[in-house]
């Protein structure tokens, strides 16, 4: 199986429908509701859908862009388009970019898929992430041996995170939590109107996050010793004056 280049610059176009209790299920799985709710809305099923011809069990989500462009309603509709925007080589593995616009909101999923580099393309620039040296505001969320079963229901069917079988051949000891539910723990209960962030190591459901805030928008998550995430947020729209 090998990545089909072809997927570049492909357009989907689907209406996607919601109501308050989506917006809950969303909620109950994070720990509380937030703006980040447009991610899981807008690319339902999950960031790793559409990648034609790649070994699933090879792909990680490596980073997640939100962009609200105005509030979401309590339930509504909206066509969203999904183009994927770049495939980029970066030796070890090929990054897919992959973008999903709203009249509501954008988001953009890179996802590396490891073995699949090496093909003699751009390389692509690289976003970096880094946090102020003051001292940020903790707190602290314990998952539970179902976060990732929880998560699920917001419409994420990567087997990754459910099957044993498959968590094995990608190389993990059980399934793994979605780093979107890492990353709505992270930011729930925020209101921003824009999101960055780069997942850097799994979480198993189970763990203990520990979670920094910084006043200025930059936040990161450890479990146990381990950075699992990095980002930052952009509270208003007078931040990006």
């Amino acid at each position: 199986m090998m990545l089909q280049h072809s997927i570049l610059g492909v357009v989907e176009r689907q209406v996607r429908t919601w109501s308050a209790d989506d917006a809950e299920v969303y909620g109950a799985a994070v720990g509380a509701y937030s703006p980040a709710f447009a991610i899981p809305l807008l690319q339902h099923g999950g960031p790793q859908l559409g990648l034609t011809g790649a070994d699933m069990t090879q792909v990680l989500h490596a980073e997640q862009s939100l962009w609200l462009h105005r509030r979401l309603p309590a339930h509504g509709s909206t066509v969203v388009t999904k183009t994927v925007t770049g495939i980029y080589d970066k030796g070890s593995g090929a990054l897919v970019v992959s973008t999903w616009e709203s009249e509501y909101a954008s988001t953009r999923s890179s996802c590396f898929i490891k073995g699949e580099g090496g093909f003699g393309g751009e390389r692509g620039e690289t976003r970096k992430f880094t946090v102020p040296e003051t001292e940020p505001e903790v707190s602290y969320f314990q998952t539970s041996a179902h976060q990732a079963l929880r998560y699920a229901e917001t419409g994420d069917v990567n087997p990754m995170h459910h099957d044993p079988e498959f968590a094995a051949r990608a190389g993990f000891d059980r399934p793994i939590l979605h780093g979107l539910c890492t990353l709505g723990i992270t930011v729930r209960g925020k209101d921003f109107t824009e999101l960055h962030a780069r997942f850097t190591a799994p979480v198993l459901p189970g763990d203990e996050l520990r979670i920094e805030h910084w006043p200025t928008g930059e936040f990161r998550t450890f479990a146990g010793d381990q950075q699992v995430l990095i980002g930052s947020v952009r509270f208003s729209e007078v931040d990006s004056r």
